[in-house]
């Protein structure tokens, strides 16, 4: 098997781990009641850019690996700018999801109308 093959194989095993991690905490029995509830006043975000920017970094990381010299699993030049733009655009909408939570949480949207 050549050494590209390899690496994709080793990249779906890696996928379907830790599809098999995320599927083993979520099925656990738990109470339902155990589980947080947003406070009131939780509603839609507004508009945002973090969808396309996440789109964009997933689009590089795949030109990345379809434009690739022979022999390389990935274009290095074209495949890390992507994984960067991506994670970045996940730890922003994550920072902005828990800012909204905070910020419900202490009252600033809590008006008691419907968002």
């Amino acid at each position: 098997m050549p050494d590209t093959a390899t690496g994709f194989v080793l990249l779906g095993i890696g996928m379907l781990v830790v599809l098999g991690i995320v599927f083993a905490i979520s099925s656990r029995g738990g109470a339902p009641a155990t589980r947080p509830t947003p406070p009131r006043g939780v509603h839609l975000p507004g508009p945002s850019a973090l969808p396309v920017v996440l789109s964009l970094g997933g689009a590089l990381m795949g030109a990345g690996l379809a434009f690739r010299a022979e022999g390389q699993l990935a274009n290095p030049f074209i495949a890390i700018p992507g994984l960067v733009i991506f994670v970045a655009g996940v730890v922003a909408w994550v920072r902005a999801a828990n800012h909204e939570w905070r910020d419900v949480e202490h009252g600033s949207h809590d008006d008691g109308s419907a968002h």
